[in-house]
């Protein structure tokens, strides 16, 4: 059984169920617990929703290339795209200040995000971003 998955999607939203549930599957086929498989989701469809939507100045069609590799005791992700340089680590994260009721939609995603992994790698090399995310996971057959 592969640990490694690869794909490479178009940058339209609906490319982004397919690649959610390969992802899906693919982790949980590789034995990781729920709870990183969540985590691992909503980061990777935070991250590339925002790729999407933001990072490319026109309306033609670009690739984003996806890796995910289960180790031991972590799961690592990998996303790489040619749009505009974006460092999430160089964003403001935005801090509830309100109630949820009366708080701006947009903006926390990011925070939650950055919360829920255990690291986030950025880096620009010409004009690629690549973006690295790590999770640790629980063995199976270990206590919860």
């Amino acid at each position: 059984m592969s640990t490694t998955y690869q794909r490479t999607i178009t940058n339209e939203l609906h490319s982004l169920e397919t690649l959610m549930n390969g992802i899906t599957n693919f982790l949980e086929d590789n034995g990781v617990d729920a709870q990183t498989v969540y985590r691992i989701n909503l980061a990777m469809e935070e991250f590339i929703t925002n790729i999407i939507k933001y990072g490319y100045a026109d309306y033609d069609s670009h690739n984003i290339q996806v890796a995910i590799e289960v180790l031991p005791g972590e799961v690592v992700a990998v996303v790489e795209d040619f749009g505009r340089a974006f460092n999430p680590l160089e964003q403001e994260s935005k801090v509830p200040e309100e109630s949820l009721e009366k708080q701006e939609v947009g903006g926390l995603g990011l925070h939650l995000i950055k919360k829920m992994l255990d690291g986030i790698d950025y880096r620009r090399e010409g004009n690629k971003n690549i973006l690295e995310i790590r999770k640790s996971r629980q063995l199976p057959g270990a206590a919860e």
